[in-house]
């Protein structure tokens, strides 16, 4: 653990055992979907549908950050993958680090700490609402760090730092996706295509916002379904 983790764990961790109420209620927000991706697609979805004079802008915007959330989660899960293993707070022994009631010992046992997916993937959203709306973004970051990073710190499931690395990830990645796809003419194309057909796009729109919200768990359960049924086959 290095001495920012260290730091900033041993001031948090101090709550942990405190207040039952309060660990069961940090508990709520890491692992309730509504809570977290739910909030931000419904976000998606008002601004997509309000009135407004600079409606094409919006939703240029709002089809390219959505768009980035698929790189962002592989560049995510394939980081974990492939740099060297961390183990979570939660699992490291050694560092005295207190569990919080309601927490189950093996939770996330295995997988690699660093970086945090869920700060990749919100940040990335947060960072394309900013370019839509400087005050949603605003909220949308601040939504993130609180209710959705900060919980799975205190819970021992990142280190800071891994939420942090997480966050530059999510920031870049939709800073320049929005700055440079929005602008591409092969976009504006897909876009006029898109605006043809809203029999196709609008239930693939929800399809998508749907596992944005779900951090694509459902996505990743039949993908890895789908390996194992492979397998078998092919054993």
């Amino acid at each position: 653990m290095n001495v920012i983790d260290s730091a900033i764990i041993s001031q948090v961790n101090a709550l942990s055992r405190q207040s039952l109420s309060l660990d069961l209620f940090m508990g709520f927000l890491a692992h309730n979907p509504l809570l977290k991706g739910g909030v931000l697609a419904t976000i998606i979805w008002w601004l997509w549908s309000r009135g407004s004079a600079q409606r094409p802008f919006v939703r240029e915007h709002i089809i390219a950050t959505v768009l980035l959330c698929f790189p962002s989660i592989v560049l995510a899960r394939g980081l974990a993958v492939f740099l060297p293993f961390r183990l979570r707070p939660i699992h490291e022994a050694g560092t005295g680090f207190t569990v919080p009631y309601g927490v189950e010992l093996d939770i996330l046992d295995g997988w690699s700490s660093f970086p945090s997916d869920h700060a990749v993937l919100f940040f990335t959203l947060a960072t394309g609402l900013f370019f839509v709306s400087r005050g949603i973004g605003a909220f949308a970051f601040a939504y993130v760090s609180l209710v959705i990073g900060f919980p799975r710190v205190y819970l021992g499931l990142h280190y800071p730092t891994d939420v942090v690395a997480g966050a530059a990830l999510g920031v870049a990645i939709g800073w320049l996706g929005n700055v440079y796809i929005a602008r591409d003419r092969r976009f504006q194309s897909g876009m006029d295509w898109l605006w043809s057909r809203p029999g196709l796009f609008y239930p693939s729109f929800f399809l998508v916002t749907y596992q944005i919200a779900d951090l694509f768990s459902s996505s990743r359960g039949l993908l890895r379904s789908g390996v194992k049924v492979l397998k078998a086959l092919m054993g």
